[in-house]
């Protein structure tokens, strides 16, 4: 069903609200919530927080009716975005300007999987997550040293100036830490940018992915990436 509306002095055929579609003018990954929260007049914020949450409750298994929906729903046209009405609230901009608001929805997103994980009423353990990344990350790590080691009896293992130059050579890579967007070392932000997508995102998914690994990796490959992706360039440096 469409409907006429003035649009740049011009009246033109215009979706209706009550049609589904991918938002372009309210996206954080590919518009599915924006355009949800559009058709049932629903806060996108509250739909992305919920979905993010059942995305850490199945861990994972919430991602794939998100990229059905992203390939079966059409994209909003130009001439309904610029017709229809902004929401006058939105959680989501509410959470991604006032960070203590964001800490505040992770701890409670997280103490809430640790309970119901501590009462068992999640569909899966963290204590099986956990053991089964470290039961595969170990003998992982032991191969990789006695590699090295053999390596490096036959003498061939890598030169140690490789790796002192590689935060050098990482100079050439088209990833960037961000200077503005940045709540640490502006990793998270970077890669919201390199990808095009909403660092809000990034970040919380970046913190499921650090609980359900068990705390350490998170925080291990971080620190690496902060050490050897480089920083974008400032305004002197352009």
């Amino acid at each position: 069903m469409s409907e006429q509306k003035i649009i740049d002095g011009q009246a033109r055929d215009v979706t209706a609200e009550r049609d589904l579609y991918r938002s372009i003018t309210n996206r954080s990954v590919a518009g599915v919530c924006g355009g949800l929260g559009e058709r049932f007049h629903v806060d996108v914020g509250i739909i992305r927080l919920v979905w993010l949450f059942a995305t850490f409750l199945t861990a994972g298994v919430a991602l794939i009716p998100y990229a059905v929906l992203a390939l079966a729903m059409p994209k909003e046209s130009q001439e309904h975005a610029a017709a229809k009405t902004v929401p006058a609230t939105d959680l989501w901009r509410q959470v991604r300007s006032n960070p203590a608001l964001l800490y505040g929805a992770l701890l409670v997103m997280i103490g809430a999987v640790l309970l119901l994980n501590a009462v068992g009423l999640l569909p899966w353990r963290l204590q099986t997550l956990w053991g089964a990344f470290w039961a595969l990350a170990l003998p992982l790590a032991l191969i990789a040293a006695g590699v090295f080691l053999v390596l490096g009896v036959m003498g061939r293992a890598p030169d140690w100036r490789q790796w002192r130059d590689l935060r050098g050579t990482g100079y050439r890579m088209p990833l960037r830490r961000s200077r503005d967007d940045r709540t640490i070392a502006g990793v998270c932000g970077g890669v919201a940018k390199f990808f095009q997508i909403d660092p809000l995102v990034v970040r919380i998914g970046y913190v499921m992915l650090t609980v359900l690994t068990g705390f350490a990796p998170g925080v291990v490959i971080y620190a690496l990436a902060a050490f050897f992706i480089p920083q974008e360039a400032g305004p002197l440096q352009q």
